[in-house]
């Protein structure tokens, strides 16, 4: 699962770049960091994302109040928009936090919700 998980983030930084984002991954992000950090940081000079990646093979997927919390944490700090990437097989969807439905246990974010790539980098005309 982790290979499949860090495969994900490595496409995820090309597809960044080759669309004019310099991306880095950030390993470790949900193992026990002192401070929290994204799977993903990216920028274009104007615009800066913070990443949390995410596969998964059905239509949900969940995240915990904690995981959420941090992501909004780095990038309040950071003073970038979060976002949570989710690759529902073999296709992103991209989710800000009020994308996501809140439950009980914390937040689900369905395919249906999510956003294309292309709605969350914007055009290139808004460099």
């Amino acid at each position: 699962m982790y290979n499949r998980g860090r495969n994900s983030e490595v496409t995820l930084v090309k597809k960044l770049w080759e669309n004019g984002y310099a991306a880095l991954r950030m390993p470790g992000s949900g193992r026990g960091q002192l401070y929290p950090h994204p799977d993903i940081i990216a920028g274009n000079g104007k615009k800066y994302l913070g990443i949390e990646v995410k596969i998964r093979a059905d239509e949900k997927c969940y995240f915990k109040d904690e995981d959420v919390e941090k992501l909004k944490e780095f990038c309040i700090t950071f003073g970038a928009i979060p976002y949570f990437a989710v690759r529902f097989v073999r296709r992103w969807r991209f989710f800000e936090v009020e994308d996501l439905e809140k439950t009980p246990s914390g937040y689900r974010a369905s395919f249906e919700n999510g956003k294309e790539f292309s709605e969350v980098i914007g055009d290139e005309n808004d460099l």
